[in-house]
């Protein structure tokens, strides 16, 4: 039978290892890999160059309204545009249930509206801030489908889950199977900081800091892992912006937890200093837990190094510079919405940061960005894998270096926290489902094209 596609004479990379060989696709999946496959309706000569499984970030909000009742600037169309734009072929957002809403019913509204918009392929998520009447059959339905995580938060008035309702919630996901995604803050550090900080009259950016301090970040994953201990419960700490999380997480595993540890581009290149500056021109900046020190990058990277953190997304939350400011230049830190933009720029960051001229192979590269992120929602082998019979969800890798500007890049944000940064790789051509949607000279993407990706 023929192929439809072949990619010749590519660095295959996964998470496995590195092989050169061509790779044949059929019916949008990977059907041979060996050398010198037979000839195909059309090819693509990849010689030298990387050919990787396409990214999965499993941390994206999409299409989202948040709990100030901002909607985020990325509907599920422009996000997932984006991202296939910056080498991601799966797109994981959350269905977003506020309280008094049926778990039932957002993920029914937010599946609808990924099936009208996504380009690519998708999971998803669902956040839960109220878990009272039938929350836990609707829960068990939306399991059923094939959600790949739950979601909830420790800090904000809004989307706090209080007393035991946390342990119910992960006592519930844990017998579906479900991994229970975090947001690690201690309220009570992050209420004090925050109303001693407004109290003092000291309203900018950097009070964002201080009330979101590194001991909150620390006591909220540690409230985190105990909970998950307590119930036997899978806990995915999000967004981990300091080693010492991930040195909670190390003991948390001696001991058989079972602990899934994020990290983001943002935490690794960028520095808390650029909030220490007016509101306006550190508003882009602003993200919860917010940015750390150049000795918590460092850090942070010796942890990727050493294979203690399983993954990194973008956790791209965007929001556009009106939205970050409301107020204008006056604008309290209390006030602008919290979130930086980064889907595009996932896969180029970590591997600039950290594989160009780092410490990381690529094996680890695709591991962090795509193989692990696959198993964590369940859909590994299909995706983030080589394997035969894996989607054709594919990248080929350009190692020239560039420099990022907004204009260059497919959201809709307005604007970058990573203008002007160089960076020294980017994809050449993505292919989803065996189509070459973007190239050279090529973009064929179009809403509506991906399909759900149910966990396993």
């Amino acid at each position: 039978m023929s192929l439809d596609l072949v990619i010749r004479r590519g660095r295959l990379v996964d998470a496995d290892g590195v092989t050169e060989a061509d790779l044949g696709i059929r019916a949008g999946r990977i059907a041979e890999v060996g050398p010198g496959l037979g000839g195909a309706a059309s090819e693509i000569d990849a010689a030298g160059s990387f050919v990787m499984p396409g990214g999965v970030d499993c941390h994206v909000h999409l299409g989202q309204v948040s709990s100030k009742g901002d909607v985020t600037a990325d509907d599920f169309w422009t996000g997932s545009r984006s991202g296939v734009h910056g080498g991601t072929t799966t797109v994981v957002p959350f269905a977003a249930q506020h309280r008094g809403q049926s778990i039932r019913s957002v993920v029914n509204d937010a599946l609808r509206r990924a099936n009208e918009e996504m380009t690519v392929d998708y999971g998803m998520h669902v956040i839960i801030t109220d878990f009272d009447g039938p929350a836990a059959e609707e829960l068990a339905s939306v399991a059923d489908d094939g959600i790949a995580a739950v979601k909830i938060y420790l800090t904000y008035d809004r989307l706090k889950l209080d007393g035991s309702a946390a342990l119910e919630v992960m006592a519930a996901a844990c017998r579906h199977g479900l991994p229970v995604m975090v947001h690690a803050e201690s309220d009570s550090i992050v209420s004090w900081g925050r109303d001693r900080q407004v109290a003092e009259g000291n309203l900018g950016a950097i009070s964002h800091v201080v009330s979101h301090s590194r001991a909150a970040e620390w006591a909220g994953a540690a409230e985190a892992i105990a909970l998950a201990e307590t119930v036997g419960a899978t806990v995915y700490l999000a967004h981990v912006s300091i080693a010492e999380v991930i040195d909670l997480v190390e003991s948390a595993r001696s001991r058989g937890v079972d602990v899934i540890a994020e990290t983001c581009p943002h935490y690794l290149t960028l520095d808390e200093e650029l909030l220490d500056q007016p509101m306006e021109s550190a508003a882009p900046f602003l993200c919860s837990p917010p940015l750390r020190s150049g000795v918590d990058r460092a850090r942070l990277l010796s942890m990727l190094t050493a294979g203690k953190i399983n993954l990194v997304a973008s956790d791209h939350s965007p929001y556009t510079i009106a939205q970050k400011l409301p107020n204008g230049p006056e604008t309290s830190f209390t006030d602008a919405a919290n979130g930086l933009p980064g889907i595009e720029l996932r896969l180029p960051i970590l591997y600039s940061t950290a594989v160009a001229d780092g410490p990381l192979a690529m094996t680890d590269f695709v591991r962090l960005i795509s193989t692990n992120p696959a198993k964590v929602c369940g859909i590994y082998p299909r995706k983030g894998s080589l394997n035969i019979g894996a989607d054709a969800d594919l990248v080929i890798w350009d190692e020239q270096s560039w420099t990022v500007g907004w204009s260059d890049l497919h959201d809709n944000v307005g604007y970058t926290p990573y203008q002007g940064l160089e960076l020294s790789g980017r994809p050449d051509t993505v292919i989803s489902a065996g189509e070459i949607v973007v190239g050279t000279g090529i973009d064929r993407l179009r809403a509506g094209r991906g399909s759900f990706v149910a966990r396993r």
